[in-house]
């Protein structure tokens, strides 16, 4: 039995890095994860092999209704949400000063990093405390 047997997380930015690892973990230790990301092949191959522990989702945490349809995901497919992890993010863009970093990419940047967790949280934490109560994650790196 793992620490999460029975919980339902949804984890964005699951393509890649910290969001594909942690999917793997969660699965792991007995989660069922819905995972979400922008980049289609990527985040199918993360859920690949996960004995449909995992679901893959694609879309835009920049985009409300994508987000709603993440957590809309988790619910009709595992009948709840437990654990919402905001790891969906990007730093890479955006120029070392921000004295030379452009409008579009701050733009860009802001979007996803504080709107796309402000979606992320709107719909998400209604579904936990549906549940009664749960945990919400936000990485920043």
């Amino acid at each position: 039995m793992g620490r999460l047997d029975g919980k339902v997380a949804l984890i964005t930015g699951a393509g890649s890095g910290m969001g594909r690892l942690a999917t793997q973990m969660f699965v792991g230790e007995g989660a069922r994860v819905v995972a979400a990301d922008v980049n289609d092949r990527a985040v199918h191959e993360t859920v690949a092999g996960l004995q449909g522990q995992a679901v893959a989702v694609v879309g835009d945490v920049t985009h409300d209704a994508d987000v709603a349809v993440f957590v809309e995901t988790a619910v009709g497919r595992f009948g709840k949400l437990d654990v919402l992890y905001n790891n969906a993010g990007i730093f890479d863009e955006a120029d070392e000063s921000v004295l030379t970093t452009t409008d579009a990419i701050w733009d860009r940047t802001m979007a996803i990093n504080v709107k796309g967790l402000a979606f992320c949280c709107k719909h998400g934490i209604p579904e936990l405390i549906k549940a009664g109560g749960g945990s919400v994650i936000n990485i920043a790196s």
